[in-house]
């Protein structure tokens, strides 16, 4: 067995999401992977057992990285709402910053193959945010409905604007960035 060399395996991974966002999963072979990464078909088999592993372990390195930034400077003894803001404008500052790995990601968890990743892997990510929606909701601060649902209505808006900014050039300015924080922390906290 050939030993592994990381910045190959970085470049199969670079042209597999430049691909995947170009031409969709589903048009995306291991042949044109390895093409785009100049190396040779049987050595994105050295690194990946398959193409379903190959993007699975993509989109759990970008969630990796996602969770990385999402939380930098995240303090416990912040205030709720403003950990809250501070991972708010982290995930925007994020998306537009990686704008390929967010279309990856999009794309990905609206594909049947999301159903094969080990969400517990890319759960224990985000651990920090997890506990601090359950203090907010232990302090009174947020509101008490399933995690789900508070993620769905604080951050899926911002997925949206970032959309917009990443497909559509709308870009937000800072204005508009206060009402839709605004709009998020009042659909997800007790007021």
């Amino acid at each position: 067995m050939r030993p592994k060399d990381e910045n190959k395996r970085e470049a199969i991974l670079n042209s597999a999401m430049v691909l995947i966002n170009t031409y969709g999963l589903a048009h995306t072979s291991m042949s044109k992977i390895a093409r785009e990464a100049g190396v040779s078909p049987a050595t994105i088999y050295i690194y990946f057992e398959n193409k379903d592993h190959l993007l699975t372990s993509l989109y759990v390195e970008v969630k990796r990285e996602m969770s990385h930034a999402i939380l930098d400077s995240l303090d416990d003894d912040l205030e709720i709402r403003d950990a809250f803001r501070l991972m708010w404008e982290n995930l925007y500052a994020y998306y537009l910053a990686y704008p390929d790995h967010f279309v990856f990601a999009e794309q990905f968890c609206n594909a049947p193959i999301v159903d094969s990743v080990q969400q517990e892997e890319v759960e224990g990510f985000f651990a920090p945010f997890t506990r601090l929606i359950e203090r907010g909701q232990e302090e009174g601060v947020l509101k008490d409905v399933p995690m789900d649902l508070l993620v769905a209505f604080a951050f899926h808006p911002l997925t949206q604007l970032a959309k917009q900014h990443v497909k559509e050039g709308i870009a937000m300015d800072d204005e508009g960035l206060e009402a839709a924080f605004s709009c998020a922390w009042d659909a997800v906290s007790r007021g």
